[in-house]
């Protein structure tokens, strides 16, 4: 069974997300077996949070899982 692993994380400096993509990426084959390393990175200004901040993870996972997990949040 294949999984797909996401890291989220919010840099306090912003540059350009292609550069460190490539940069994270090489760093990824550098220090980690071939099957950990990312095939891509995503960048997101903002991720969506409910009124009380705590971070809407259900929103993030179907915009990658397309409605086909089972979730029980409502």
């Amino acid at each position: 069974m294949q999984r797909n692993i996401q890291v989220f994380h919010r840099p306090d400096i912003w540059w350009p997300a292609k550069d460190l993509e490539i940069e994270l990426i090489e760093f990824c084959r550098q220090h980690l077996s071939p099957v950990k390393c990312p095939r891509s990175i995503d960048f997101d200004p903002e991720l969506p949070r409910h009124a009380n901040g705590k971070l809407y993870k259900r929103l993030i996972k179907d915009r990658y899982w397309g409605g086909q997990h089972d979730t029980r949040i409502v």
